[in-house]
């Protein structure tokens, strides 16, 4: 389904967006032993929609508040997303996933899905530093630069030189000599930046995703026409458009535009990037996309957003959408370390330790215990004795994440 044709879908049908944070399970210890030591140890939670065990939880019940992942509890995760599906990379480089498998994206070789993590098979003597899930599809990224890629492949997203669809990882054909640096995945296109700043993209392109020049989608990575002498320090990729951060925190953009996604001011669609028309002085650090709006965190922990804004996945109190960045209305004297985008939802970890969502709400994916949708950013509900470190969504997640620190009861 092209990008133009999934945002009204999502747009007719009223779809669900659910933010995603990872937290590794807690390991069984004694209420007496924990509080002794005052020990925490590592825990990862989910929430939100679960019709295809997206919570990892071994349910399908859908929760409005954080349920724990069944991970293994002796491993700390470092990086975690979703879409309908659930990845979760161990700080010894480890790849687990679950959830929707119908395209085989979660790589274990079969298309059943899973209702609680799987540890998946990676190539002899390979470890992971990240993993991104795009459309029915999954990216990661090796210790050693390179790349692996599985599940749907029609538009050549895997970069792999076919339309094949995976299983199991395979690996990307990347350029001779590039070492890659950072990922993402979209909806039907990838993004790679490599250890020199640019940026490489491949996939479907009918609507300027790739950022070449055409419109044209290619198997095998190429890369994305940057302006002369700019360096990219952080990528993103949505629902048919792509986004890069600059050293000198300008903004670039491309592909679909309907919404004033690529917050140039306008609705045309753009072959090539051109920068989002950023407050004046403002400097960003990171972009993350949802399915119709896109967000941006800014070097003084303060959060910009723009494009649909139809169930109030920009945090301005209204539902008033923008083709240019808008300041999020976050509570005062908050300051937001990472960010992270669903299909209609937003969410962002504060430097105090706490996790705030805003927009779409009826499955639960705020955390909040309702199914009430907010315009403004609100708490999501953490278990008692949780410190999240680190969030994760996709543009299509449904089911949020966060990792971080459990006190045992």
């Amino acid at each position: 389904m092209h990008a133009p044709a999934l945002a009204r879908r999502l747009t007719a049908s009223g779809a669900i967006l659910a933010a995603l944070a990872v937290i590794p399970a807690a390991p069984a210890a004694s209420a007496a032993a924990g509080r002794a030591a005052a020990k925490t140890v590592p825990a990862v939670v989910a929430w939100g929609d679960n019709d295809t065990g997206s919570l990892g939880n071994g349910t399908t019940t859908s929760s409005s508040t954080p349920v724990y992942v069944r991970l293994p509890a002796s491993q700390r995760f470092t990086a975690l997303r979703s879409g309908a599906f659930g990845l979760a990379v161990s700080a010894s480089g480890r790849l687990y996933a679950w959830g929707a498998n119908a395209s085989g994206q979660l790589g274990d070789g079969t298309t059943t899905d899973r209702l609680k993590p799987e540890r998946i098979s990676l190539p002899a003597g390979v470890r992971l530093r990240t993993a991104r899930a795009g459309g029915e599809f999954a990216l990661a990224l090796t210790t050693g630069g390179k790349m692996l890629a599985w599940g749907f492949n029609a538009d050549g997203q895997l970069g792999t030189g076919s339309t094949v669809n995976h299983h199991k990882p395979a690996w990307v054909k990347l350029p001779k000599g590039v070492k890659i640096t950072a990922i993402s995945a979209g909806y039907n296109n990838s993004l790679a930046l490599t250890s020199t700043g640019r940026v490489l993209s491949w996939g479907a392109g009918h609507d300027g995703q790739l950022g070449d020049g055409t419109a044209t989608g290619r198997q095998v990575p190429g890369y994305v026409k940057l302006p002369k002498h700019t360096k990219i320090t952080s990528i993103a990729a949505g629902n048919g458009n792509g986004y890069a951060v600059t050293s000198t925190g300008r903004l670039l953009a491309w592909g679909f535009n309907v919404y004033g996604e690529l917050g140039d001011g306008t609705a045309t669609d753009r072959l090539t990037p051109v920068f989002t028309r950023l407050p004046k002085g403002v400097k960003v650090s990171a972009a993350v996309a949802g399915v119709l709006h896109t967000l941006a965190l800014t070097r003084g922990h303060k959060v910009l957003a723009w494009g649909n804004n139809s169930n109030g996945q920009l945090g301005t109190g209204s539902v008033v959408s923008h083709r240019k960045p808008v300041w999020v209305r976050l509570p005062a004297g908050t300051k937001v370390s990472a960010l992270a985008a669903g299909q209609l939802f937003s969410m962002a970890l504060t430097t105090g330790h706490h996790i705030l969502t805003w927009g779409q709400n009826n499955h639960g994916q705020l955390g909040d215990g309702t199914t009430t949708e907010r315009h403004l950013p609100g708490r999501v509900h953490l278990p008692p004795g949780f410190t999240p470190t680190v969030i994760g969504a996709g543009f299509d997640s449904r089911s949020p994440l966060a990792g971080g620190r459990q006190i045992p009861d």
